[in-house]
């Protein structure tokens, strides 16, 4: 693995994730299972498969708009999205070359409301897509630099583009704007939430508040193929951990499980959580006010895992 990327991942103490689900417990208190609450939570966002073409684009048309204040956007750049199903991933962005992306959203599993704004904006502005589109741009068109046409998998590359896209959601939905937005959501997917103001702003909050202890869980995936791949844990085991220290639903945890044991994949699971880490540090040494140029940077610069690395 650190030879695929130039970094190299590290086992998370357990603790890390129980901290998280101490934290979801208070939010969402109740009887059973802590992961058997949060699939009940869950089920109630879920959007029905044949609202998600309209709501998508919804999203892709204001997280467009939000990019372009922020970062621009390169001429003749667009994409489109499509649903797929039968994929180890939940989504994948096809950069086809002409600033144009196609990007493909896997229902197999429920897609829940507050999922998709984080999948979208990963998937496209200003994520994978965007990246993409400007370093085609200014690497491949401006500078003749055609090494940057081709995008392999499991290379250094790929804990930058996945570390980026993690954190775009913040550019994309500012912290004040997220339950706002949520609410919106709800209404525009006909979940039946939606029809009761109230009752919307109230879930909208608590989603907000469980956000940041939720995204502390996937990082358990890294830990979950270290047991697999190193440890030589059994299938079985691996599952039983993912579902009991990551609080994932079974359904989940197998569908997880899936990409974990990926022949493709099982590398590449690590880039997410290590890569959003990465980068966060290197985000956090400037102010506030200059997070967006830095992120820009990202977004036009062929940087490294050791050129991003805050020492200490």
């Amino acid at each position: 693995v650190a030879r695929c990327f130039a970094y190299a991942p590290h086992r998370r103490p357990d603790a890390e994730f129980d901290t998280a689900a101490a934290r979801i417990d208070e939010l969402l208190p109740g009887e059973g299972p802590l992961g058997e609450r949060l699939a009940a939570w869950d089920a109630r966002f879920e959007i029905p498969v044949e609202r998600l073409p309209a709501v998508v684009d919804w999203l892709v048309g204001r997280f467009r708009m939000s990019a372009a204040a922020h970062f621009g956007l390169p001429d003749g750049e667009d994409l489109r999205v499509s649903l797929v199903t039968g994929q180890p991933w939940g989504a994948y962005d096809w950069f086809d070359g002409g600033r144009r992306s196609r990007v493909d959203i896997n229902t197999d599993l429920p897609v829940r409301a507050a999922e998709l704004v984080g999948t979208v904006a990963h998937e496209t502005y200003p994520g994978h897509h965007l990246e993409h589109a400007w370093k085609e741009a200014d690497l491949v068109d401006a500078r003749g630099r055609l090494e940057a046409s081709i995008l392999l998998i499991n290379t250094p590359e790929c804990l930058i583009s996945e570390g980026l896209a993690n954190l775009g959601r913040r550019f994309a939905v500012p912290p004040g704007e997220h339950v706002d937005l949520l609410v919106e959501l709800y209404e525009r997917t006909g979940l039946p939430i939606g029809a009761d103001p109230v009752a919307a702003r109230d879930a909208a909050e608590l989603s907000d508040a469980l956000a940041a202890p939720r995204r502390a869980l996937p990082a358990i995936r890294g830990n979950a193929a270290i047991l697999r791949h190193a440890d030589g844990r059994t299938h079985d085991e691996v599952l039983a951990y993912l579902i009991d220290v990551g609080r994932y639903a079974p359904a989940v945890a197998a569908k997880r499980l899936e990409f974990i044991e990926h022949p493709l994949w099982r590398t590449y699971v690590f880039v997410y959580a290590e890569g959003e880490a990465l980068l966060r540090r290197w985000l956090e040494v400037v102010t506030e006010a200059e997070r967006a140029a830095r992120f820009g940077r990202l977004l036009h610069e062929q940087l490294t895992p050791a050129s991003v690395t805050v020492p200490g």
